[in-house]
């Protein structure tokens, strides 16, 4: 498990979000939007109903009867109750709501002549006032959403249309009825019954009346004359499609036949392999593959000991070999023998030389020893390699017996599948054909009417209360539908919790925005200096202090600081943090060096009329370090600034005159903060964190998109591991209202707890504060 660098700022756990009170928060961040949406939702309301014409409902009742009449016998003239399912029933909601059916009651009550139908009648002014959207949306808009139309079958062409229908309505007032009695018309199931309420809704009560009887009626009519038809239509065609079915399922019992026939799968197949039998084979291939393997491992063990004499103890055949480890014993007995003796009577003794014959002779017989167990590990090699080709040989053989028995009975199987499924549909076509001659003589509507509509007495619309309720909660809705999309299309950090998240990498601190009118960077920095009490100041020095307290092993001596993008308040920060930590102590030498070397705001930030020598001119020698280095009159930190536009900045920054610099600020100083450019405008940044000991980087608050800031700690990581992130610019009365628990909550809750004024800068004229970094 890695460790975490001692360096970076610890990753804070993940924690379990309250969902209720994430909701609650969001409503109080998009509170304006909701309330808005659902404000102006109620006055659009208002308007559409105090335009409204009054309306009148009347609703008569349908019960469908799922008793089929069947002419088999008499004890079975009616069946029992078949229960339609729910497609069937919203199939016969469709059908009462069809063109065709609303046609034949305009037709009968004479509707196309009515005003309140035709669309004759004058238009309201919400009418009025809509009627350029209607007209922009049936010109253009429908026209592109909606679908291609699909191309007229032949066969479809040629269908005759039902009686009484006609083929072409060119009437306008007749299609304005129609639309008019469809938008008005409601067809419902009561509860889980089969019972059916057609509701129509007008502005005259008697014809609301008439129009809803109307509708049932057709209803009842045009079923029986659909069933007719469609009952003689249905006959002729199954007569035609059983002759091809029951050609179909011959062929295709034959080919079963004839498959069984030629493979010889009459019965169950002698000799094919079983699936057990071959996985049987395999596991005994993969067994003797593995003792194989480990007698080649063995003899190669042997091979190369024998080529190092001192390492055979280490082989199991070796080391388990009695008559190896008695050699090996007599063989250090006889050199520890021929030591002594070479000491006391010299290298020419006879006893020397005899003891040196004898140690050879005992070598010479450990080397054949071990010669011979060599040999019979090679033997036991070959025998498992012969072994192992003679099972791969049986399991390739079993295998393709296997695969070809397999093929034959997976093809069978197709076709007796393609059979079964021919005989279960000429069986079920036959079963249909004789119910359908069997009622051929006889049929009657499935439903009937239970109540005739009644006139109602009084308008059923507009409801003033419900109506402005419902669109008062709609419109909110929609305001939370919206607030939820601007919360998700959020692409900027507005949390520690939600960088740590992201990047991996742990949050110093949050910075609060110092707000005021907008002003120089100089005026930032002076407000920060001046009020070290203030919550900007204290961040900054916390910033600091989390760096410290993560490092006490080894404090970092060399600072560097960048971001992603410019504009982040990264210069601002350097030299808040360098002024305050020489401000607060006097005795802490702190140096910032501008290594911006494209743009160079150091100076701006400082305030400063004479740069001096620049970082450049220090490095190639043109000034001396005490030429090139000035102090802060305000907070008394030095700082060494940067020429903008600096030609060869990569190399002036990789040059060894750069890293000898450093060694210099780090003897002279005690701290030394090198102020870096955006890490994804140049290359110079990544250069400067190999050069420091720690990198801070800056991310503004609500801001910088997420995917920049990961790209660009994705790209820091790559070159050093001590890095960590500091929010900058943080909005404390916007960042509130997350709740999200960190620096900037604090910060914004418990202000007081800086003393009364803290945010005030000490000059009067400078009174206003300003926004901490508001340009990098």
């Amino acid at each position: 498990m890695s460790t975490q660098d001692p360096l970076l700022p610890a990753v804070r756990p993940a924690e379990t979000r309250d969902e209720l009170w994430d909701w609650l928060r969001l409503l109080n961040r998009r509170k304006a939007l909701i309330l808005g949406c659902g404000l102006i939702a109620t006055a659009l309301m208002a308007l559409v109903i105090a335009q409204a014409t009054p309306l009148y409902k009347a609703t008569s009742r349908i019960m469908l009867d799922t008793r089929p009449t069947k002419v088999v016998g008499t004890e079975a003239a009616l069946s029992g109750i078949d229960t339609l399912n729910m497609g069937a029933i919203q199939t016969e909601l469709e059908v009462i709501q069809s063109e065709y059916l609303i046609g034949q009651v305009v037709d009968r009550l004479g509707l196309a002549n009515n005003p309140d139908f035709n669309g004759t009648k004058p238009p309201g002014f919400v009418q009025t006032a809509l009627q350029p959207i209607r007209d922009l949306w049936s010109t253009g808009i429908s026209t592109l959403l909606a679908p291609p139309p699909k191309p007229q079958d032949a066969t479809t062409a040629t269908v005759p249309l039902r009686s009484g229908r006609p083929a072409e309505d060119d009437d306008p007032r007749r299609r304005a009825a129609i639309g008019a009695i469809a938008s008005h018309l409601s067809v419902t199931l009561l509860g889980r019954t089969f019972v059916i309420l057609i509701t129509v809704e007008s502005p005259d009560d008697a014809m609301s009346t008439r129009i809803a009887n109307a509708i049932a009626e057709a209803y009842l009519a045009d079923q029986v004359a659909t069933k007719n038809e469609a009952n003689r239509r249905a006959t002729e065609w199954l007569e035609q499609r059983l002759g091809e079915l029951r050609r179909n399922l011959q062929i295709a019992e034959e080919a079963v036949a004839a498959y069984r026939r030629d493979k010889g799968l009459a019965g169950s197949p002698e000799g094919a392999v079983s699936t057990q039998t071959l996985a049987d084979l395999n596991s005994r291939y993969t067994a003797a593959k593995g003792r194989r393997i480990e007698r080649e491992g063995r003899l190669i063990a042997l091979s190369k000991a024998s080529l190092n004499p001192g390492e055979l103890a280490n082989i199991p055949e070796v080391a388990g070999n009695t008559t190896l480890a008695a050699l090996r014993i007599q063989d250090v007995e006889l050199t520890r023998k021929s030591a002594e003796l070479s000491s006391q009577l010299g290298e020419a003794h006879p006893k020397i030389q005899q003891v040196r014959s004898e140690l050879a002779s005992i070598r010479a017989r450990f080397i054949t020893e071990t010669q011979r167990i060599t040999l019979a590990v090679r033997a036991e090699l070959d025998a498992a390699a012969s072994e192992e080709v003679e099972l791969k040989e049986l399991v390739d053989k079993a295998a393709v017996i296997s695969g070809t028995a397999s093929q034959y009975e997976a093809e069978l199987k197709q076709l007796e599948r393609e059979a079964q499924s021919n005989r279960t549909l000429y069986e079920t076509f036959l079963t249909r054909f004789k119910e359908l001659r069997e009622q051929q003589d006889i049929q009657r509507a499935d439903a009937r009417i239970l109540a005739y509509a009644h006139p109602a007495g009084g308008p059923s619309s507009p409801n003033y209360k419900s109506g402005l309720m419902m669109a008062f909660m709609i419109g909110s809705l929609l305001g939370m539908a919206g607030a939820m999309a601007a919360e998700k299309l959020d692409r900027v950090f507005r949390s520690a919790a939600q960088i740590e998240e992201a990047t991996g990498v742990g949050v110093l601190g949050m910075v609060p925005e110092v707000k005021g009118p907008a002003a120089a960077r100089s005026n930032v920095v002076s407000h920060v200096l001046e009020n070290t009490t203030s919550p900007a100041a204290e961040a900054v020095r916390a910033v600091f202090t989390a760096i410290s307290l993560g490092s006490l092993d080894r404090q970092p001596r060399v600072l560097a600081i960048t971001s992603s993008t410019p504009s982040e308040g990264k210069t601002t920060f350097v030299a808040a943090l360098g002024g305050l930590l020489t401000k607060m102590n006097s005795s802490r030498r702190v140096l910032i060096v501008d290594l911006d070397l494209r743009q160079a705001r150091l100076s701006a930030a400082l305030s400063l009329t004479d740069r001096g020598g620049t970082i450049d001119e220090y490095l190639m020698g043109m000034k001396t370090l005490e030429q090139c280095t000035r102090r802060h009159d305000l907070s008394g930190v030095d700082y060494i600034c940067a020429r903008p536009n600096t030609p060869n900045a990569p190399e002036i920054l990789e040059s060894m005159a750069m890293k000898s610099a450093l060694g210099v600020f780090v003897e002279r100083y005690d701290l030394v903060i090198l102020d870096g450019p955006p890490l994804l405008a140049v290359s110079d940044a990544r250069i400067i964190a190999r050069l420091a000991d720690y990198t801070v980087f800056i991310v503004q608050w609500a801001k910088t998109p997420r995917e920049v800031v990961k790209t660009a700690i994705s790209a820091l990581l790559n070159v050093t591991s001590h890095v960590g992130v500091v929010i900058n610019r943080v909005n404390l009365a916007k960042h509130a209202r997350y709740g999200y628990g960190d620096h900037g909550d604090y910060y914004s809750r418990y202000r007081g707890y800086y003393g009364a004024g803290a945010d005030m800068p000490a000059d009067p004229v400078a009174r206003s504060s300003f926004n901490l970094g508001r340009k990098a």
